[in-house]
């Protein structure tokens, strides 16, 4: 008797040890420490599946049927209120229950992007290009000199320190515009939220930008591409 419940004990010791890692959701650091014991219980390729899979989860359980608009709209503790209750959904799955639940990855996968996609071109919309204008200028004396005045109006709600656009300078009825190129602008002391600025960029003379036979009526559309923080991390690009 005292033997077959000492080989009783041996293998429900043994089924302790080698239970499965699962997810604690009990607070951020606890969640965090229990996707590193998932990964390192899983193969290379596994463990980034299983990265995809859990973001993608989060993704989906965070946005709770909200659009677009009403989750860029929220306070920061209602956004992080929504990623308790995500982290907390994946309470006690393993590493293999989490992948099953993702269920096609690729396909899931997408489906983030597909969200992502929107959230990001909404932002970049609320950088506002009041006004563009293009000219160039004589003041100097040292020929014609190229000149960019853009007004511009943060409605993100985060503060930008550098701005990527896309700029194209067309005459009406003329099909192929005189200039059609990327560029950034690194904003001293940055924009903050609420905040217009109005400024006057000086492209390169010897580029297309100096082209003396661009005509007086040529027209400026300027595309937002990118916005970074003060501490140089991308916060929207679109796709």
């Amino acid at each position: 008797m005292k033997r077959i419940l000492a080989v009783a004990m041996t293998m429900a010791m043994a089924g302790v040890a080698f239970a499965e890692p699962t997810i604690d959701a009990s607070n951020p650091r606890y969640f965090d420490r229990s996707l590193d014991e998932i990964r390192a219980s899983l193969d290379d390729s596994e463990a980034e599946r299983f990265d995809e899979a859990v973001n993608t989860l989060l993704m989906r359980r965070s946005q709770q049927g909200l659009t677009i608009v009403q989750l860029s709209e929220l306070r920061d503790d209602e956004l992080e209120a929504l990623a308790t209750e995500a982290r907390r959904s994946l309470h006690g799955l393993s590493g293999p229950q989490v992948l099953a639940l993702a269920g096609n990855l690729p396909e899931k996968d997408k489906e983030g992007h597909e969200l992502e996609e929107p959230i990001a071109q909404e932002m970049l919309s609320r950088f506002v290009v009041e006004s563009a204008e293009y000219r160039l200028s004589d003041e100097g004396g040292s020929g014609s000199t190229p000149v960019i005045e853009l007004r511009v109006t943060n409605n993100t709600g985060e503060p930008v320190a550098q701005a990527h656009f896309r700029g194209v300078l067309q005459s009406p009825g003329r099909s192929t515009p005189w200039v059609d190129e990327t560029f950034f602008y690194t904003i001293s002391g940055g924009i903050e939220p609420g905040e217009t600025l109005e400024w006057s960029l000086a492209p390169d003379s010897t580029g297309a930008w100096g082209n003396p036979s661009i005509s007086d009526d040529a027209q400026l559309s300027i595309e937002v591409l990118r916005l970074d923080g003060p501490t140089g991390d991308m916060l929207w690009e679109r796709p």
